[in-house]
């Protein structure tokens, strides 16, 4: 893949494609690694090779030290209608290996995987939803860092209403939304439009409208790209320590404010240097590229 190319915004076509086409697509805009699902005509259903797709690409992202944030995206005209069931009877067929493991247990399982390097990546996730996110690509959402939207979109968690679980994205859901509000939807099916998720903590930005989606996206992307790159990648590891400090011991709770404390006083001698620098001098910090972040067409 070429990282130094910029393709013109909202031209697919343009972008520059990984190994991993036709599932995705994969594109660099300056510190942005751009991956769009691009099974757009079937509403980018999260196969096996959708998955396996997606993995390949947040290797790709992940071994860029320029790639300070990975933005999903999504042809056509859902972000995902979740898991592909369209080949039942085939995935039924298949009996288990020598190792005994139920083949469909496995494909299951690497779905989870993936949506566990999201939330353990020191990169920032972003997700720009239009139009419908289901089960799994409602998990997505709740698995990135930041997710953004229009009143347009909508989500819900179908699986028990077709005799399923949502057994990969529950943990992920759960973190987002709490226990409660999980259960409910999960449990009743209900969808909910942008708004809605939006008040619910689903969506952290909410755009006016799709029209007003892209524009939304590059203000959020600009503040991202404002942080200094190793303080963002600290802060997200202390969040995701700080979120189960609840069920430890006392004692977890001041050996983190150790950790924590050594942290602050790395970055006081590193990055703060120039970011206090720049603030005083009035002037972008040198990691801050957003301003030169195109408007990148959502779908």
């Amino acid at each position: 893949m070429n990282s130094n190319s910029t393709p013109t915004p909202g031209a697919s076509a343009g972008m520059p494609v990984t190994e991993s086409a036709p599932f995705v697509l994969t594109a660099v805009h300056g510190a942005i690694f751009r991956i769009e699902l691009n099974r757009g005509d079937a509403r980018n259903p999260l196969g096996a090779d959708m998955v396996k797709a997606l993995s390949l690409a947040l290797d790709h992202a992940e071994r860029s030290d320029a790639v300070r944030v990975i933005l999903f995206t999504a042809s056509g005209k859902a972000f995902s209608a979740g898991g592909d069931l369209g080949n039942i009877a085939d995935r039924l067929a298949v009996k288990p290996g020598a190792d005994g493991q139920d083949p469909i247990a496995a494909g299951n399982r690497r779905y989870g995987d993936f949506l566990t390097r999201l939330v353990r990546t020191p990169k920032i996730t972003v997700a720009c939803v239009h139009g419908a996110a289901m089960g799994g690509g409602a998990g997505l959402a709740c698995a990135v860092d930041i997710a953004i939207g229009s009143p347009a979109a909508h989500f819900g968690f179908p699986e028990a209403g077709i005799g399923l679980v949502p057994g990969q994205i529950l943990p992920f859901v759960s973190a987002r939304l709490g226990a409660q509000a999980a259960r409910r939807l999960m449990l009743t099916g209900e969808r909910i439009d942008g708004v809605e998720a939006h008040r619910i903590g689903l969506l952290d930005y909410l755009a006016e409208s799709d029209e007003a989606l892209p524009a939304r996206t590059r203000d959020v992307l600009q503040l991202l790209v404002a942080t200094a790159p190793a303080a963002s990648a600290a802060t997200k590891r202390m969040t995701a320590q700080v979120r189960t400090l609840d069920a430890q011991p006392p004692e977890a709770l001041m050996c983190y404010l150790d950790a924590a404390s050594l942290t602050f006083a790395q970055q006081m001698r590193s990055e703060a240097v120039e970011g206090v620098t720049a603030a005083r001098e009035r002037r972008r910090a040198r990691w801050n590229t957003g301003a030169e972040l195109p408007l990148l067409a959502t779908h």
